[in-house]
């Protein structure tokens, strides 16, 4: 067994939970990023393509309760990603009977509350399965899979062999789509050399490397405006190397963006040299703050996240809170300075 393994089932037992249900729900946390949706769509086509080669029908929903980021419309297969309300009303007999759908699968999300909505489609599931990278996993499913690497997208290779089908070329753009967005385009410490064998074995069933990476991480002229408003408008804490920036709805509707517009800008901002910590708040519409932390050796921000009841990674982790930004930063000084 790994030695990163944890939780209650094996990738091998996964893939006979799947080939024993006839109705499959796919869903990711909201606020979805590429290793969340590259993840969903591998993993559809791979069951896809299992029952293709052994002639089973089987009815495969990926469900998101958020907007998408606008990249993704620059891929094709975008459109089978459901909007949750949509799916209520397309399957509003199942929750109005109580009729179960056999499995309820989640990739790449930490715990249930990240589900939204979707949670209650889990409530209609015979069982549930949670597949994931994240060290700050709650293990929220009746069958949990964490694994410690890069992303799950990477975590995802494995379940080929075992369901013993090709690497098409489509499975391959997915999975890299979520290897590249955890790794920060392979900048981050989390890539190791078992990433680089899985890339190269994507590379050869025919994914476009190139194509996936201009993407992801194409800079839009409002991005370009709102990153010099936010280098122009950060904080730095000299003493801890800690840079932050909070932007406001009133700040987002001056400059004409939207949330898909600051993807990033936590890693941004610890590019600034010198720095060892930085922290990217953004106001929701509902009012609740959302922050994004990330590190470089001496912080474990994982466990600063996990203070307002987020987390995720050692050195990239999230949450999501009803407290003001000074609070924020008040609680973030308490724990810097221990």
């Amino acid at each position: 067994m790994n030695k990163n393994y944890r939780g209650n089932i094996l990738p091998k037992e996964i893939v006979n939970e799947v080939k024993l249900s006839k109705s499959i729900i796919l869903t990711a946390h909201i606020n979805p990023d590429g290793d969340a949706l590259g993840s969903l769509l591998a993993f559809y086509f791979m069951i896809d393509e299992y029952c293709k080669k052994n002639n089973m029908e089987k009815m495969i929903k990926i469900v998101v309760d958020d907007k998408l980021p606008k990249y993704m419309r620059h891929f094709e297969d975008t459109g089978l990603i459901w909007d949750y309300e949509k799916f209520c009303e397309k399957f509003k007999k199942n929750f109005q009977n109580n009729e179960k759908f056999d499995l309820f699968i989640s990739l790449d999300c930490a715990n249930q509350e990240r589900y939204e909505r979707a949670a209650e489609i889990k409530k209609l599931s015979k069982k549930s399965i949670n597949i994931d990278h994240h060290v700050s996993n709650t293990e929220h499913a009746d069958f949990n899979y964490v694994e410690d690497i890069c992303s799950t997208g990477e975590l995802l290779y494995q379940f080929l062999k075992i369901f013993d089908i090709e690497l098409t070329k489509k499975i391959a753009e997915y999975m890299y789509l979520g290897i590249i967005n955890d790794t920060g385009n392979f900048r981050h410490d989390n890539v190791t050399s078992h990433t680089f064998l899985v890339c190269s074995k994507l590379i050869e069933a025919g994914m476009n490397n190139h194509k996936i990476a201009n993407i992801i991480f194409a800079v839009s002229e409002k991005q370009v405006d709102f990153i010099g408003e936010v280098y122009k408008n950060k904080k730095v804490d000299e003493k801890y190397k800690f840079v932050s920036y909070y932007l406001t709805q009133e700040k987002m509707k001056e400059l004409g963006i939207e949330k898909d517009d600051t993807n990033s800008t936590s890693e941004m901002l610890l590019k600034i040299e010198g720095m060892e910590i930085s922290l990217f708040v953004r106001e929701q519409e509902d009012g609740l703050l959302k922050g994004s932390f990330r590190a470089n050796d001496k912080y474990n921000v994982n466990k600063i996240a996990s203070i307002f009841g987020g987390g995720g990674h050692i050195k990239a982790a999230g949450f999501k809170t009803d407290l003001s930004f000074e609070e924020i930063l008040e609680k973030t000084y308490e724990e810097l300075g221990k």
